[in-house]
This record gives C-alpha cells, sequence and structure tokens, in this order.
C-alpha cells in the first residue's frame, strides 16, 4: 500500500515530471512543518489547499483545481 505522499506524486507526475512532483510536495510538506511521510488524513485538506496556490502559477486555475480535488479525495 502507497503512501498519500507517494499518491500525490503519482498524479502530479503526467503533469509536472516525476522529479518536480517530488520535489514539490516535499517542499510544501517542509512548510508546514511534517515530513512527506507524515500526510495523513488529518492534514491533507491543509496540504491541499496550501498547495492548490502554487499549482495556479505553473498549471492555470482549472488544472490547479482538479488536481487539489483529486488530492483532498485521498484516504
Amino acid at each position: 500500500m502507497s503512501n498519500i505522499h507517494d499518491e500525490i506524486i503519482d498524479i502530479l507526475t503526467p503533469i509536472i515530471g516525476f522529479g518536480l512532483a517530488r520535489t514539490a510536495v516535499s517542499t510544501q510538506c517542509k512548510k508546514m512543518g511534517i515530513l512527506p511521510e507524515e500526510l495523513s488524513e488529518k492534514n491533507i485538506l491543509e496540504f491541499s489547499e496550501r498547495f492548490e496556490k502554487v499549482l495556479v502559477i505553473f498549471a492555470g486555475d482549472e488544472v490547479a483545481l482538479t488536481i487539489t480535488h483529486q488530492i483532498k479525495s485521498l484516504k
């Protein structure tokens, strides 16, 4: 069974590539004061809301909204 951070990387990889996806998830987790492995149902909403702001810059509003919706549904 994969961790939530791995699932997020899988969602992002087709859009921004594996390396950037992994770095983006790690960076956002660091800003939240957690390790990527510590992403859980408890903090996925905060992660996705923070991450959406970053995604808008790189992918636009529509793509960012779609991706963050997928991330919020991870459990």
